[in-house]
Order: structure tokens, then C-alpha cells, then sequence
């Protein structure tokens, strides 16, 4: 199981030379030791949330347009990105390989997980466009089709579920786990146990409703693993979608820039007289500089 999971974490280190978001590196001096003997390295995070009708919206588009949500949610990540750190060519969305978290609790045959489960049961799978799309030809709900078929097929595959048990096994063997640790590029540790993300264990009224959740933001280091940032994209029953992000940007004001352009997508993307079936991905992105 280590031979494999080393196999797998080498392949992954052979692609941070050139991250697709730039990032900046800085270690964390300051910090209490830990079992491992290794360099830990400073996060920063960003918080917002949006209109409390978003979800709704978002969703009645989602399934006039046939779509899960991950649709058009993946396919505005793609754009922001395409937007905010652009390419020498500007005039296609370029294929590009995005992290995505699953919550295996439920995904697993013959497991005695639930949807309550508590631990570290988040398997990391890979999304990629087949190939690239042109800006001003490509209709966005197109792009939310193709983002919601690719990550399907991750679930189908055997590696996603193979590869969070080996991880899940390594990270119970102290001995092992040192070891896959040095492989990392200046000492970075691991965060490869996810906690619960994907399961929040309360209900969201507490004491019959005297006390109410309206939002919840989750944060995760996972660029601890991966040179990149992280965004997580929540709902409780209030209708507002939370967003929380972990970057390594050179600056927070780079950050805020993404996340702003990521969310004025999306709230676009929501709105059925502004966004169509034959809206383009062009026309998605003139909208937003006009906001």
C-alpha cells in the first residue's frame, strides 16, 4: 500500500512546477511542534456568501438546463480562473486540472460508513476539460454539462476509492507516513485527512429553533498537499451559498479579486433572463465586467 501511495504522490509532485494559480510559498516559522518532522507553511483564508436566494436560483437553472449543481459551480471556477490568470491565448478555455473532494461516506460498496460517519473519508479526484473550448462559441450551459459528466466518470473509476483507503492506511502508521512526507518539496506536510468536510454533524435549529444556523463557511489547508487554493462552496437551509477559501497567493487583495469574480459569475450564471441556453462564455464574461 506505501510503494502505490508513494507512486501516486510522486505523479502528484511532478505537476506542481508550474501551478495554474500562482502561489507563494512562505513558512511558518512560529508553530508548535508536531509528531512529524516536517516544515509547515502559513495559509490565508478569505470568507463570503451571497444573496439568500442564490441556492434557490441556481438550482431552478440547474435543472431547466438538465445540470447538478457542480455544473455550473465548477464551470464559473474554470472561467475565474481563465479571467483572472490568463493565458497567451485569451480567446479559448484551455484544459487544466482541478482538485475535486468527494464525500465517500456514501460511495463506498461494501462499507459501514454513513452519511454521519466522522473521520477522514474525502477522496481527492482530478477534473480536466477533454480538450479546449472557444470563448466566444462554447454556450456556458454546455461547459456545466461537460463539467458535470467529467466528474461523474471520477466516480466510476476504482482509483478515487482505492486511493483514499491507501491514504486513510498510511496516515495510521507514523513510521510510513514520515517516510511519504520527505517526498514533499521543502519538507511540506501532508494534509491528506480532510476531518469531516462534507458532513456537518448538527441540525441546523438547535433547541427547537430558539437558536437558527443561517450560514457555515468550511476551511480546509488542502494546498498543505496540493500548491494551489482551495474553495469550498457550502449551504444551510437559509438559501445562501458560503464560500471559504485557502490560498497562497502572493497577496489577499489578488485573492479577494478571484473570489469576487468567481461569485459575481455564479449570481450571474443564477439569473434566467440574463443567463440562457445560448448565452456563451464570451458573453458570460462581458456581463460580469459590466457589473
Amino acid at each position: 500500500m506505501s510503494f502505490i501511495a508513494k507512486r501516486i504522490i510522486l505523479k502528484e509532485l511532478r505537476q506542481l512546477g508550474q501551478p495554474r494559480i500562482p502561489v507563494k510559498v512562505i513558512p511558518h516559522e512560529e508553530c508548535e511542534s508536531t509528531r512529524f518532522q516536517v516544515q509547515r507553511y502559513k495559509m490565508k483564508f478569505l470568507f463570503a456568501s451571497s444573496s439568500n436566494d442564490l441556492f434557490s436560483k441556481l438550482h431552478r437553472q440547474s435543472r431547466l438546463h438538465n445540470v447538478t449543481l457542480n455544473g455550473p459551480l465548477l464551470g464559473c471556477f474554470l472561467l475565474a480562473i481563465h479571467h483572472c490568470f490568463p493565458l497567451k491565448d485569451k480567446t479559448r478555455l484551455e484544459p487544466f486540472e482541478v482538485g475535486i473532494p468527494f464525500n465517500m461516506r456514501s460511495r463506498l460498496s461494501r462499507s459501514p460508513l454513513t452519511p454521519l460517519s466522522v473521520g477522514c473519508f474525502i477522496g481527492a479526484g482530478e477534473f480536466k476539460l477533454k480538450r479546449a473550448l472557444s470563448i466566444q462559441s462554447t454556450h456556458f450551459w454546455s461547459l456545466a454539462y461537460q463539467c458535470m459528466t467529467i466528474t461523474r466518470d471520477q466516480l466510476k473509476q476504482s482509483r478515487l476509492p482505492l486511493a483514499m483507503n491507501i491514504f486513510a492506511d498510511v496516515l495510521a502508521n507514523q513510521h510510513e507516513f514520515s517516510r511519504i512526507a520527505q517526498l514533499f518539496p521543502e519538507g511540506r506536510q501532508s494534509e491528506i485527512a480532510f476531518s469531516n468536510v462534507g458532513k456537518y454533524p448538527f441540525p441546523c435549529e438547535y433547541n427547537h429553533g430558539e437558536v437558527r444556523l443561517s450560514g457555515i463557511h468550511v476551511i480546509n489547508s488542502v494546498s498543505g498537499y496540493r500548491n494551489s487554493s482551495g474553495v469550498y462552496a457550502t449551504c444551510t437551509d437559509n438559501g445562501q451559498l458560503d464560500f471559504a477559501m485557502a490560498h497562497e497567493m502572493e497577496s489577499n487583495e489578488i485573492a479577494k479579486h478571484f473570489l469576487d469574480y468567481y461569485l459575481y459569475l455564479i449570481e450571474i450564471c443564477a439569473d434566467s433572463e440574463r443567463c440562457k441556453t445560448e448565452t456563451t462564455l464570451g458573453e458570460l464574461l462581458q456581463m460580469v465586467e459590466f457589473q
